[in-house]
């Protein structure tokens, strides 16, 4: 009995629904024309591997971010070490017998000055001299040679930045000009976007120009337009730099650019969430003698978040549902 009781209270009570409105404008809206681009990473290197040898060692993964300088994998030195170490001692070995030579010159050149001694064993004491330090110059080169080859057996990152993909594994014998990796750069990330001549020129350079990448706005920059168009579809290629962010973005990842195409005057203007659809129509509720009327409207276009709409039935001032109009109905009581 108390349950029917409640339920018939119910029944004469009024359903009310509660909304939020806003009024109608009037005002000037531009026409926008959007233009699909591919995003672009400016800074990626394929590494290489400038010796070749076995990978000993491996630092790194698909994935994984990198710093500049990072040491990405060893390749075997053993070799390379043993002749280093045999360069370093032959240098020493010479460095005793180049100082023995120095104080014999030494000896001779103060005889020579006394004519106690030949001027021709004097040259060949100094000729000994000279070839013994030209043998040094040479040791020590072909050591810093050695040095490098070994330096070369360790492949570092030459920019921070993330690596895409992984060519190699430990244990694995490369050549000189193997491919190990694959690095991108996430910082400098460019768009290019293929316009009419005409859009083009409208691109400021010295403005920040907003772009829609998964429907969010980023802001780009603009580095220029490229002059080889395309002959068939007559456009050309303008290139954007995206601005730094935190998100996360992928090569060849697709990016929205809009820009205006004409400006419409004089119309009413609504917001975006005021039109929705009902029988397949485009429809806006206004709130007239606090009851729902529903009119049609003719979408002319948008505007950020603004939408300029056209019906014969609707003024500036009338009160348009924008918050809880999906499930209105027709003539229902309002609540604002």
């Amino acid at each position: 009995m108390k349950h029917l009781l409640i339920l018939m209270l119910a029944l004469a009570l009024p359903l009310f629904a509660a909304v939020v409105t806003e009024p109608i404008q009037r005002g000037d809206i531009s026409v926008k024309q959007s233009f699909n681009g591919t995003l672009s990473f400016n800074q990626k290197s394929r590494l290489a591997s400038e010796s070749e040898g076995k990978v000993t060692r491996l630092y790194f993964d698909e994935g994984d971010y990198v710093k500049k300088g990072q040491v990405l994998l060893e390749i075997d030195t053993k070799i390379l070490d043993a002749n280093i170490k045999a360069t370093k001692a032959s240098i020493k070995e010479l460095e005793f017998s180049l100082q023995r030579a120095k104080l014999d010159f030494k000896r001779y050149e103060a005889l020579l000055a006394k004519q106690s001694v030949s001027k021709q064993k004097y040259d060949e004491f100094y000729f000994q001299k000279m070839q013994l330090e030209q043998k040094k110059i040479s040791l020590e080169s072909s050591l810093e040679a050695q040095n490098i080859a070994k330096n070369k057996k360790r492949i570092k990152a030459p920019f921070a930045g993330y690596i895409s993909k992984r060519s190699v594994e430990i244990g694995e014998w490369l050549k000189v000009g193997s491919e190990v990796a694959l690095l991108l750069n996430p910082n400098k990330i460019d768009i290019i976007i293929h316009l009419p001549s005409s859009f083009i020129n409208n691109v400021s350079k010295n403005k920040t120009i907003m772009v829609s990448i998964n429907g969010k706005d980023y802001k780009t920059k603009m580095i220029g337009a490229l002059l080889s168009g395309n002959k068939k579809t007559r456009t050309f290629p303008l290139k954007l730099r995206l601005l730094p962010s935190k998100d996360t973005f992928f090569d060849g990842m697709q990016a929205r650019l809009s820009l205006e195409k004409s400006s419409v005057s004089d119309v009413l203007l609504v917001s975006r969430d005021a039109v929705i659809k009902r029988y397949g129509k485009d429809v806006v509720f206004i709130v007239k003698d606090n009851k729902a009327l529903m009119v049609p409207v003719r979408i002319i276009t948008y505007e950020g978040k603004k939408t300029a709409i056209s019906a014969s039935e609707l003024k500036v001032g009338d009160r348009v549902i924008i918050k809880g109009n999906e499930r209105i109905r027709p003539n229902q009581e309002i609540r604002k």
